[in-house]
């Protein structure tokens, strides 16, 4: 069960390690992503051209209203997920997003999110607070947000980061796209306490 491994060993089994082989399977000279500077901190300085990794970000300088205007005006396909709205009576917190059973009201829109009036995001009588799906992760992770929020506030949810290992769990020398495989989590639980109780201070963080 994805609920009872530890985040870092699920995304190493799950999609680190089956990333990386493939990619040595496919035995291509370059790696091409979608991602962004305004995704995450982690990408801030993203490059167009990563040369170590051979990977190319064609969208590192777009923008979510970029993106969306560049759907829009060329047709591209969606997932079918961004025509859903969620409305409520009052906000739910973004840790309790991911359960079954939640007081909302799911609502096809016939089109994604983006295109929709704030009248047709909230109902009528309007909704005091709607979500909907940004972007999509592991469903055990990924939440839907309030329209205004960013694509990101909804991924990695009750989890302390912001990537899944893909792009950032390798060492850049020494093989393409990003090098050796790199299992930097603590295994022993008396040496993670160790490091735990030798911090000032420790924080919870979430996206």
């Amino acid at each position: 069960d994805c609920e009872d491994m530890d985040s870092a060993d699920f995304d190493f089994v799950s999609k680190v390690e089956p990333f990386q082989r493939a990619l040595a399977e496919c035995n291509k000279e370059i790696l091409i992503t979608g991602r962004r500077m305004d995704q995450a901190a982690q990408r801030i300085t993203l490059d167009v051209w990563e040369e170590g990794k051979s990977t190319l970000n064609p969208m590192a300088n777009f923008s979510w209203e970029d993106i969306i205007a560049y759907v829009d005006a060329e047709g591209v396909p969606v997932n079918k997920g961004h025509n859903f709205a969620y409305r409520c009576n009052a906000p739910i917190e973004a840790t309790k997003r991911h359960l079954p059973d939640l007081p909302w009201t799911k609502v096809d829109l016939g089109k994604p999110f983006w295109q929709a009036t704030p009248e047709e995001l909230s109902g009528n009588p309007p909704a005091p607070v709607t979500y909907v799906f940004k972007s999509f992760g592991d469903i055990h992770t990924t939440v839907p947000v309030e329209p205004h929020e960013s694509e990101r506030a909804g991924r990695f949810v009750r989890q302390a980061k912001t990537e899944c290992g893909i792009h950032t769990r390798t060492t850049s020398a020494g093989a393409p796209h990003g090098g050796a495989l790199q299992n930097l989590l603590v295994k022993d639980a008396a040496e993670a306490k160790k490091l735990v109780d030798s911090c000032v201070k420790t924080i919870n963080l979430n996206e």
